[in-house]
């Protein structure tokens, strides 16, 4: 499904604007408040939130799948997570430059937490990847208060085991969900309401950069937004996926030459 590309700017609580991004609004906001935000939607009173991390194929998908398209749009918070992302909010009258990654979100949050009363889960991955991830943000921050770390499972066959378990866990405060982008936010869409979770957030293949399964983009291509590259060159069998690039970034183009003939400034 196309959607509607010319929604007017919304805002967030008065404080932050969310930028329509060829069909999909993304908060307009620094890495230090989204933070912030992610640990409001935690608080004890709060039930069933969720967090997308949106990136170039999250846009493309949304624009083909009603379906993804409805569940990114009734999320809480829609970060900015890839560069190109990040550059298409400030042409499309955003205001802020910081982009959110699924690692740096969860390394920040899980800082933020350390010292507090949250409970943060880790639920993803292959084999033991997540309960890695929780290894080693326990050895970075000994007063993290972990009470999940497994793979799960996204099927709906699993989800009555998953309930269950979650049920002898008790109250998540946080919980990262690394299914991969569309199955990660359609699980989340499905089981929000069943669980006793205070803020769902989807992280895609963060857990295996966090756990050392996976090395990420030297900085000088994350900044200059050649991640995408480097991820190719490492998982060949990527480029299926990353068709779409070519597409978006004619999208971004088109955008570009718009504002310019009709004098806007970005």
């Amino acid at each position: 499904m196309t959607l509607k590309r010319h929604k007017k700017n919304k805002v967030d609580n008065g404080t932050a604007k969310k930028i329509n991004v060829f069909g999909v609004d993304i908060l307009d906001i620094s890495r230090k408040n989204a933070v912030f935000k992610v640990l409001d939607l935690a608080k004890p009173k709060n039930r069933g939130k969720y967090v997308v991390t949106v990136n170039s194929e999250f846009v493309m998908k949304a624009r083909r799948d009603a379906k993804f398209a409805q569940i990114l749009e009734n999320a809480d918070l829609a970060l900015a997570d890839g560069w190109w992302i990040g550059f298409s909010r400030l042409i499309c009258g955003g205001k802020e430059q910081d982009r959110i990654t699924g690692v740096d979100l969860i390394e920040m949050v899980c800082e933020e937490s350390a010292d507090k009363t949250v409970r943060v889960g880790f639920l993803g991955g292959f084999d033991s990847v997540a309960n890695d991830v929780s290894k080693r943000q326990k050895l970075r921050l000994p007063s993290l208060k972990v009470v999940i770390a497994e793979p799960g499972d996204p099927a709906k066959e699993a989800d009555l085991r998953l309930k269950q378990r979650f049920s002898e866990v008790g109250r998540v405060d946080v919980l990262f969900v690394a299914y991969g982008m569309g199955k990660q936010e359609v699980w989340i869409d499905r089981m929000r309401k069943s669980l006793d979770v205070g803020v769902f957030i989807g992280v895609g293949g963060a857990f295996d950069y966090l756990a050392g399964r996976k090395k990420r983009a030297p900085e000088f291509l994350q900044n200059w937004g050649f991640e995408w590259l480097w991820r190719l060159m490492m998982e060949p069998t990527r480029i299926w996926r990353q068709r779409i690039i070519p597409i978006f970034f004619l999208m971004i183009l088109t955008k570009i030459f718009k504002n310019i003939f009709f004098r806007k400034t970005f």
